[in-house]
C-alpha cells in the first residue's frame, strides 16, 4: 500500500490544497462585502444603473447641454450575469467637475461607461478593475440581485454619440 512518508505526504498536499481553497474563498467573500459596501457609501444605492450613470453625470460635469444613455446592457464575460450592466453615456457640457475640457480634438463629447451591479437593495457602480470578479463572487455568495433593467442599444453612428437636440 502506502509508505508512512507517502501517505503523510498525500496528506499534507491535501489539507494544503484545502486550506489554500478556503482561504482563498474566505478572502473573496470579504473583499466583495468590502467592495461592494465601499461603493454603496461612496456613491449611493440606485434604483436602475441607467439611473446610477445619469447621477453620475449630473455630479461629473458642470453645465449639461444634453447627455443620454448610449447603451446599457447585460456583462456576458465570465463573472457578468443579469446582474452585472455596463453602460456607456454620450454628454455634451461646458467642462468637467474638476474643470478639464470636454470632449477632445476629434469631439465636442465625452463618453462616460462604468459598471453597474445589482445588489439586493439597488445598483452600485463599481470600478473595472473589480466589476467582474465581485459579480462573479456576488452570485456564489447569494448577493446578487434578480438581474433588471431596461436594455438599452443606440443605433450605430461615427461619432459614436450624435446630439439629438438640434
Amino acid at each position: 500500500m502506502f509508505k508512512p512518508s507517502r501517505l503523510l505526504r498525500a496528506v499534507l498536499i491535501i489539507v494544503g490544497v484545502f486550506a489554500v481553497g478556503l482561504g482563498f474563498t474566505i478572502w473573496s467573500w470579504y473583499f466583495t462585502i468590502s467592495r461592494l459596501n465601499s461603493s454603496a457609501q461612496s456613491f449611493g444605492i440606485f434604483p436602475s444603473p441607467t439611473e446610477a450613470m445619469m447621477t453620475a453625470i449630473r455630479d461629473g460635469w458642470v453645465g449639461v447641454q444634453e447627455a443620454w444613455i448610449r447603451d446599457a446592457e447585460q456583462e456576458s464575460a465570465l463573472g457578468g450575469g443579469p446582474h452585472v450592466w455596463f453602460v456607456t453615456a454620450c454628454v455634451w457640457a461646458e467642462s468637467r467637475a474638476d474643470g478639464s475640457p470636454v470632449g477632445s480634438p476629434t469631439h465636442d463629447f465625452d463618453f462616460p461607461g462604468g459598471y453597474y451591479l445589482e445588489t439586493k437593495d439597488g445598483w452600485v457602480p463599481m470600478s473595472e478593475d473589480s466589476a467582474l470578479f465581485v459579480g462573479f463572487w456576488m452570485k456564489i455568495f447569494g448577493l446578487a440581485g434578480d438581474g433588471g433593467g431596461q436594455i438599452i442599444h443606440a443605433p450605430p453612428s461615427k461619432p459614436v454619440c450624435v446630439r439629438k437636440a438640434g
